[in-house]
């Protein structure tokens, strides 16, 4: 009888310790997806850009370790003068640390958000003509952008080349050709019926930079990026593709482009490149593909980058 007492008792404690761990287990899971939620809710802003008005939502569980400057609310763009210094359109910079769901979930990298106002590009090289780009056209806009990754980062591919040993850079091209096709690498990106200019750089490390941009102005264009920088015991597709992109395609989806009345850039995003994509917009241009592509075919692929 003794015996089955105490037999009783350590089942019933075996029994409440289970119960606890459940309970447990719950309250974890509840807790957890509440706060992952919380940590996904995108909060509204605006930015007036002498009248043209940006909209965009984004999260604001930012990283406590990246202190971060308030963000502009309003920028004169009319004086083009202000953008000789480089700082001048700088709008917002955030950051935000990525994890594994659950209180003891792995940290797995960081992603940076920049938005800012760019003055355009000088045309530096030539691919299609020797004049100043007009980014309302819609290749001269592609070629800006790409004259503009090779003006701020073919300097630091110089400088890391000059370092015996390392084998990293930066890397992004506007067009590949398979075959007898060519194919645009700078990809058609239409958020709320209006149509940006996406395109991916590798950068060193294995992260990756994925550059957003629609013209505001003859003169200026928008431009927001954000930086995919995995830890190094993480996978960089595994942190990218597992975790990071689904975090921040809400945000990119919500952006939109209120354009002050009468400012011609409305219909030209909003309609006509809508018309024709980037891929198209390539073809239509053979000059263009003679210069780029004239070679062997094993010469004519040029460095991609990963796509989100």
């Amino acid at each position: 009888m003794l015996m089955l007492n105490i037999v009783k008792r350590t089942h019933s404690i075996e029994n409440k310790i289970i119960l606890v761990l459940i309970m447990l287990s719950m309250l974890t899971s509840i807790f957890s997806s509440s706060a992952q939620a919380e940590k996904n809710k995108l909060y509204p802003r605006q930015i007036n850009l002498s009248g043209n008005v940006f909209h965009f939502s984004m999260p604001e569980d930012f990283s406590k370790d990246m202190p971060a400057d308030d963000m502009v609310e309003t920028l004169d763009i009319s004086d083009f003068s202000k953008f000789d210094n480089p700082e001048y359109g700088n709008l917002v910079r955030r950051w935000w640390d990525i994890k594994e769901p659950g209180w003891f979930g792995k940290e797995l990298g960081t992603v940076m958000f920049d938005l800012s106002v760019q003055r355009s590009f000088s045309n530096t090289q030539h691919l299609v003509h020797q004049r100043p780009y007009e980014i309302s056209n819609r290749l001269d806009f592609m070629m800006m952008l790409h004259d503009s990754f090779m003006q701020r980062y073919e300097p630091l591919n110089e400088a890391i080349e000059e370092d015996a040993g390392l084998d990293i850079s930066y890397h992004s091209s506007f067009a590949v050709m398979i075959g007898d096709e060519v194919a645009a690498l700078q990809r058609d990106a239409i958020f709320n019926q209006q149509k940006w200019t996406a395109y991916s750089i590798a950068a060193p490390r294995g992260e990756l930079i994925v550059v957003y941009a629609i013209p505001v102005t003859e003169n200026v264009y928008l431009e927001a990026s954000l930086t995919y920088s995995h830890n190094d015991n993480v996978p960089p597709l595994e942190f990218r593709r597992g975790h990071a992109f689904s975090k921040f395609e809400p945000m990119v989806e919500s952006f939109k482009l209120d354009y002050v009345s009468n400012n011609p850039l409305e219909n030209v995003v909003g309609k006509v490149w809508l018309e024709q994509s980037a891929t198209d917009t390539i073809k239509q241009n053979p000059d263009l593909l003679i210069r780029i592509f004239d070679g062997e075919p094993e010469e004519r692929i040029l460095p991609q980058a990963e796509q989100p």
